[in-house]
């Protein structure tokens, strides 16, 4: 199995990448809504947010890269292969709504992403999947009824 050390060095790696992928993206976005109206370009608060992150990542990028003792080499990630099973389809559930999002957009990824993952990490608790589905659509209230954004 993976270890700690060694899937916290991949882990942050990879969302740097992330954070560097999904700030070009919102290099595009366009002034609406309430951040129109502030003089504040659309793509600032995501692109703040995004660097904090990738600073976040990279500090303990170095920690865990530089510092041997960083991590107990003697725990895996996963204790066992049906978690590591449940864990790399969550992730596969996140891509996969990533792309569903999009080409489709948010009303039809909410309606995918919540349940997928639910499914993926194996929770078998219909109101669970209720109130993932009320979460979706709470979301999509807000933004559109409250805010005055669009979908």
């Amino acid at each position: 199995m993976l270890t700690q050390r060694l899937a916290n060095i991949v882990f942050t790696v990879l969302v740097i990448i992330a954070c560097a992928y999904f700030a070009v993206v919102a290099q595009g976005f366009e002034a609406a809504g309430l951040l129109a109206s502030s003089g504040l370009p659309s793509r600032f608060f995501p692109q703040l947010l995004l660097g904090f992150t990738a600073l976040c990542a990279a500090v303990v990028l170095y920690v865990y890269a530089s510092k041997g003792e960083a991590g107990d080499e003697g725990q895996t990630v996963f204790a066992s292969s049906a978690e590591a099973r449940h864990g790399l389809l969550a992730l596969a559930a996140a891509v996969v709504s990533y792309v569903v999002w999009l080409n489709f957009g948010y009303v039809v990824m909410a309606l995918i992403c919540g349940p997928l993952l639910c499914l993926a990490m194996g929770v078998r608790n219909p109101v669970i999947y209720g109130v993932v589905l009320a979460l979706a659509a709470g979301v999509y209230l807000i933004f559109t009824q409250l805010l005055g954004t669009q979908f």
